[in-house]
């Protein structure tokens, strides 16, 4: 019997994290000199974590920042070849990851200069290692399955918080925006009616001063 709700939980955690869990790992080449940054947008209320490394280059140092949505500076490292950021966002957002391949004083840059950076970037329960989590708290397997489907579910609700309220700050931006819309257009009528009125009095002026009218 618990075979069968083991089995159950564990394809639902599964249905639930294709939508609630973002996991990124990838790797480029980054020429000496140059910069690259890459936009992960972040719920509120959820972890984020960024772990990189970069390959040996020649007379090259890695620089890294994160940006939050407001632009400020939340996490920076100076010529290391590896690292990890691991925040809890309060303030839900675009996050920036800059890295920039920074030659060292002195050195010539030459053709084919690179460095070739992993990245990897989780949001949400994919950050838990539930392995070691089972062997640290010593749980069974169903424990472990019911851990990862209370994260999950923890983790949608707050994407569905984020993405309602943003598209509350939609709406609301769309109506101001057909509220400007509308009054623009009455404006417009307004002053085009007022146009139309002196205009017609103005010929009317006219013609009179050369009796075409009484």
């Amino acid at each position: 019997m618990h075979f069968y709700i083991a089995v159950l939980l564990l394809g639902i955690a599964g249905v639930l994290c294709t939508g609630a869990i973002q996991a990124h790992a990838f790797a480029f080449d980054l020429p000496a000199n140059k910069h690259r940054c890459f936009v992960e947008e972040v719920p509120t209320d959820m972890d984020m974590r960024v772990a990189y490394a970069a390959l040996p280059g020649y007379a090259q140092f890695l620089d890294v920042t994160v940006t939050g949505p407001d632009e400020t500076l939340v996490f920076s490292a100076n010529a290391q070849d590896r690292g990890e950021f691991h925040e809890f966002i309060v303030d839900g957002g675009d996050y920036t990851i800059c890295f920039h391949s920074r030659l060292a004083q002195g050195a010539k840059l030459s053709d084919g200069m690179k460095r070739t950076i992993s990245v990897d970037i989780r949001v949400g329960a994919e950050i838990n290692d539930y392995a070691e989590l089972a062997t640290k708290e010593k749980l069974r397997p169903i424990e472990v399955e019911l851990r990862v489907l209370e994260d999950t579910v923890r983790s949608i609700h707050s994407e569905y918080l984020y993405f309602k309220e943003k598209e509350a700050e939609m709406r609301n931006a769309n109506e101001a925006m057909t509220f400007k819309v509308t009054l623009f257009t009455g404006f417009i009528i307004v002053i085009f009616v007022l146009f139309s009125a002196w205009e017609l009095r103005h010929l009317k002026s006219y013609f009179r001063k050369k009796r075409l009218i009484d």
